[in-house]
Protein backbone atom coordinates (compact mmCIF):
# COMPACT_ATOMS: atom_id res chain seq x y z
CA UNK A 1 0.00 0.00 0.00
CA UNK A 2 2.99 2.25 0.62
CA UNK A 3 4.35 1.52 -2.48
CA UNK A 4 1.20 2.46 -4.02
CA UNK A 5 1.11 5.66 -1.98
CA UNK A 6 4.75 7.04 -3.26
CA UNK A 7 4.12 5.85 -6.65
CA UNK A 8 0.57 8.00 -6.82
CA UNK A 9 3.01 11.17 -4.81
CA UNK A 10 6.16 10.84 -7.51
CA UNK A 11 3.41 10.76 -10.05
CA UNK A 12 1.56 14.05 -9.63
CA UNK A 13 4.72 15.59 -8.04
CA UNK A 14 6.28 14.95 -11.90
CA UNK A 15 2.84 16.17 -13.15
CA UNK A 16 3.51 19.26 -11.19
CA UNK A 17 7.39 19.83 -12.06
CA UNK A 18 6.37 19.29 -16.10
CA UNK A 19 4.33 22.66 -16.07
CA UNK A 20 1.14 23.50 -17.16
CA UNK A 21 1.48 23.49 -20.86
CA UNK A 22 2.95 19.87 -20.44
CA UNK A 23 -0.04 18.42 -17.86
CA UNK A 24 -2.49 20.36 -21.14
CA UNK A 25 -1.06 18.02 -23.20
CA UNK A 26 -1.39 14.57 -20.78
CA UNK A 27 -4.46 15.74 -20.21
CA UNK A 28 -5.69 15.65 -23.93
CA UNK A 29 -3.58 12.52 -24.73
CA UNK A 30 -5.82 10.47 -22.59
CA UNK A 31 -8.96 10.21 -24.22
CA UNK A 32 -12.03 9.79 -22.55
CA UNK A 33 -14.20 6.84 -22.59
CA UNK A 34 -17.83 7.13 -24.20
CA UNK A 35 -20.95 5.51 -23.72
CA UNK A 36 -23.55 5.67 -26.34
CA UNK A 37 -26.34 5.29 -24.09
CA UNK A 38 -29.06 6.62 -26.58
CA UNK A 39 -33.02 6.42 -25.79
CA UNK A 40 -32.78 5.30 -21.78
CA UNK A 41 -34.69 7.69 -19.58
CA UNK A 42 -32.75 9.51 -17.28
CA UNK A 43 -32.96 8.81 -13.83
CA UNK A 44 -35.37 11.01 -11.38
CA UNK A 45 -33.52 12.64 -8.71
CA UNK A 46 -33.81 15.12 -6.19
CA UNK A 47 -30.34 16.97 -4.69
CA UNK A 48 -29.86 19.58 -2.16
CA UNK A 49 -27.81 22.53 -3.96
CA UNK A 50 -24.79 23.87 -1.75
CA UNK A 51 -26.54 26.80 -1.30
CA UNK A 52 -29.61 25.33 0.29
CA UNK A 53 -32.06 24.97 -2.53
CA UNK A 54 -33.71 21.70 -3.58
CA UNK A 55 -33.33 21.05 -7.54
CA UNK A 56 -35.02 17.64 -8.95
CA UNK A 57 -35.21 15.79 -12.47
CA UNK A 58 -38.99 16.86 -12.69
CA UNK A 59 -37.38 20.43 -12.52
CA UNK A 60 -35.82 20.05 -15.54
CA UNK A 61 -38.31 18.57 -17.40
CA UNK A 62 -38.14 19.86 -20.98
CA UNK A 63 -34.47 21.29 -20.52
CA UNK A 64 -31.31 19.55 -21.83
CA UNK A 65 -28.60 18.93 -19.09
CA UNK A 66 -25.25 17.96 -18.17
CA UNK A 67 -24.70 16.31 -14.87
CA UNK A 68 -21.06 16.22 -14.30
CA UNK A 69 -19.24 14.14 -11.53
CA UNK A 70 -16.44 16.12 -10.00
CA UNK A 71 -13.69 16.84 -7.43
CA UNK A 72 -12.15 19.99 -6.32
CA UNK A 73 -8.91 17.82 -5.85
CA UNK A 74 -9.07 15.83 -9.47
CA UNK A 75 -6.81 18.10 -11.89
CA UNK A 76 -8.62 16.85 -15.02
CA UNK A 77 -11.87 18.04 -13.08
CA UNK A 78 -9.92 21.62 -12.53
CA UNK A 79 -9.16 21.64 -16.24
CA UNK A 80 -12.67 21.26 -18.15
CA UNK A 81 -14.69 23.42 -15.00
CA UNK A 82 -13.77 27.15 -16.97
CA UNK A 83 -14.71 26.08 -20.29
CA UNK A 84 -17.86 24.16 -18.38
CA UNK A 85 -18.39 27.98 -16.64
CA UNK A 86 -18.18 29.81 -20.21
CA UNK A 87 -20.84 27.41 -21.99
CA UNK A 88 -23.02 27.71 -19.20
CA UNK A 89 -23.19 31.21 -19.90
CA UNK A 90 -23.52 30.92 -23.92
CA UNK A 91 -26.13 28.18 -23.29
CA UNK A 92 -28.28 29.55 -20.46
CA UNK A 93 -30.71 31.72 -22.49
CA UNK A 94 -31.73 28.44 -24.65
CA UNK A 95 -32.67 26.26 -21.25
CA UNK A 96 -29.31 24.54 -21.03
CA UNK A 97 -27.51 23.37 -17.43
CA UNK A 98 -25.10 21.98 -16.12
CA UNK A 99 -25.51 19.90 -12.52
CA UNK A 100 -22.45 19.60 -10.44
CA UNK A 101 -22.17 16.41 -8.53
CA UNK A 102 -19.07 16.74 -6.22
CA UNK A 103 -17.69 13.30 -5.80
CA UNK A 104 -16.18 12.41 -2.44
CA UNK A 105 -15.02 16.25 -1.79
CA UNK A 106 -15.05 18.18 1.55
CA UNK A 107 -18.68 20.53 1.30
CA UNK A 108 -16.66 23.01 4.10
CA UNK A 109 -14.39 23.62 1.41
CA UNK A 110 -16.09 23.73 -1.82
CA UNK A 111 -18.06 27.16 -1.74
CA UNK A 112 -14.32 28.25 -1.79
CA UNK A 113 -13.41 26.53 -4.60
CA UNK A 114 -16.35 27.12 -6.36
CA UNK A 115 -16.36 30.72 -6.19
CA UNK A 116 -13.18 30.55 -7.27
CA UNK A 117 -13.70 28.88 -10.75
CA UNK A 118 -16.81 31.16 -11.00
CA UNK A 119 -19.24 27.61 -11.08
CA UNK A 120 -23.12 29.08 -11.14
CA UNK A 121 -24.31 26.09 -12.17
CA UNK A 122 -26.09 24.32 -9.09
CA UNK A 123 -23.88 22.08 -7.59
CA UNK A 124 -24.55 19.32 -4.74
CA UNK A 125 -22.66 16.42 -2.73
CA UNK A 126 -22.95 13.47 -4.06
CA UNK A 127 -24.18 9.82 -2.28
CA UNK A 128 -24.82 6.51 -2.93
CA UNK A 129 -28.01 6.67 -4.94
CA UNK A 130 -27.06 9.37 -6.86
CA UNK A 131 -23.72 7.59 -8.16
CA UNK A 132 -25.38 4.17 -8.43
CA UNK A 133 -28.29 6.05 -10.61
CA UNK A 134 -26.07 7.69 -12.71
CA UNK A 135 -23.10 5.32 -12.78
CA UNK A 136 -25.59 1.97 -14.53
CA UNK A 137 -24.70 4.18 -17.57
CA UNK A 138 -20.80 3.70 -17.69
CA UNK A 139 -19.13 0.58 -18.99
CA UNK A 140 -18.11 -0.32 -15.53
CA UNK A 141 -21.58 0.45 -13.92
CA UNK A 142 -20.68 2.03 -11.75
CA UNK A 143 -18.56 5.44 -11.09
CA UNK A 144 -14.49 4.47 -10.94
CA UNK A 145 -13.11 7.62 -11.83
CA UNK A 146 -13.81 11.34 -12.36
CA UNK A 147 -14.31 13.55 -13.82
CA UNK A 148 -17.90 11.75 -15.76
CA UNK A 149 -20.26 13.73 -17.66
CA UNK A 150 -23.62 12.50 -18.46
CA UNK A 151 -25.93 14.36 -20.90
CA UNK A 152 -29.82 14.97 -20.75
CA UNK A 153 -31.46 16.08 -23.58
CA UNK A 154 -35.34 17.96 -23.49
CA UNK A 155 -37.17 14.49 -23.53
CA UNK A 156 -35.11 13.20 -20.82
CA UNK A 157 -33.27 10.89 -22.58
CA UNK A 158 -29.55 9.98 -21.87
CA UNK A 159 -27.68 11.00 -24.61
CA UNK A 160 -23.93 9.96 -23.87
CA UNK A 161 -22.13 9.60 -20.89
CA UNK A 162 -18.42 9.70 -20.44
CA UNK A 163 -15.99 8.71 -18.16
CA UNK A 164 -12.97 11.12 -18.35
CA UNK A 165 -11.46 15.16 -18.68
CA UNK A 166 -13.39 16.57 -21.77
CA UNK A 167 -12.47 19.74 -23.59
CA UNK A 168 -14.77 22.70 -23.96
CA UNK A 169 -15.22 22.10 -27.43
CA UNK A 170 -16.62 18.52 -26.43
CA UNK A 171 -18.95 19.99 -24.36
CA UNK A 172 -20.52 22.39 -26.67
CA UNK A 173 -20.72 19.61 -29.33
CA UNK A 174 -22.70 17.65 -26.37
CA UNK A 175 -24.38 20.91 -25.45
CA UNK A 176 -25.75 21.18 -29.21
CA UNK A 177 -27.13 17.72 -29.61
CA UNK A 178 -28.73 18.40 -26.44
CA UNK A 179 -30.16 21.72 -27.31
CA UNK A 180 -31.72 20.20 -30.55
CA UNK A 181 -33.36 17.33 -29.46
CA UNK A 182 -37.26 17.41 -28.61
CA UNK A 183 -39.48 17.68 -25.38
CA UNK A 184 -41.52 15.10 -24.66
CA UNK A 185 -45.14 15.68 -24.33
Amino acid sequence: MNSVRHLLAAALLMLGLSGSAHAAEAFAAIPPASTVVAGQSAPAFQIKTLDGKVLTSAQLSGKPYIVNFFASWCPPCRQEIPGMVELQKKYANQGFTFVGIAFRDREATLPDFLWEMGVEYPVAMTNPELEAAFGKFLPAGKIRAIPVTIVVGRDGKILNAVSGGLAKEDFESLILKAIATKASR
